[in-house]
């Protein structure tokens, strides 16, 4: 199987590479065996976000550095052309808006969430800050052991590296804006 985000493989490569460490060292480091990490480099395996999460957690690199380098000072970007990523049996969809640059020290993310859907985020070590503004229907968003009713309209802004899940208790799609900032 081809990986769904070709650019994902080639950019752990790099990443790994420029940091001098070996497959085992990463994989020690991220907590993702060794083989899935070759497959990933190789493009026979299509990551999930958690997977990516652990990635980018383990080796203290941005989460978008994994998904694309092109960073453009001006950038125009159309939804239906974003490579998105699928997770929870296709029911939590991210498309990552704006990749983290040096220069914004951010990642912007749209995430779409179907009814029903409740996906518990991995823990991020490296994101000062996190930021989520809903757009669509109520998201239900838990922090650690606090949870908040977000309504389209409404933002919550929280730890980074706190314990989340989000969740679309109702009967229509949740959209939001996720914004990590990093440390």
């Amino acid at each position: 199987m081809m990986s769904q985000l070709p650019k994902v493989g080639q950019n752990l490569r790099r990443l790994r590479n420029s940091l001098g460490l070996s497959l085992d060292e990463a994989s020690k480091l991220t907590g993702v065996s060794k083989a899935m990490l070759g497959q990933i480099e190789r493009g026979e395996s299509s990551p999930t976000i958690s997977t990516l999460w652990k990635i980018s957690s383990g080796l203290k690199v941005n989460f978008t550095s994994l998904l694309d380098d092109d960073q453009n000072e001006l950038v125009l970007v159309k939804k239906d052309d974003i490579e998105v990523v699928e997770e929870e049996q296709g029911k939590m969809i991210l498309y990552p808006i704006f990749q983290f640059s040096s220069k914004s020290g951010v990642d912007v993310f749209l995430i779409e969430l179907a009814p029903g859907c409740k996906h518990i985020s991995a823990t991020h070590k490296n994101v000062l800050e996190e930021m989520v503004l809903v757009i669509e229907g109520t998201l239900t968003l838990q922090v650690e052991k606090e949870i908040y009713e977000i309504k389209a309209g409404n933002s919550l802004k929280f730890d980074g590296s706190l314990n989340n899940t989000y969740m679309n208790k109702g009967n229509e799609k949740v959209a939001f804006h996720n914004i990590e900032i990093y440390k």
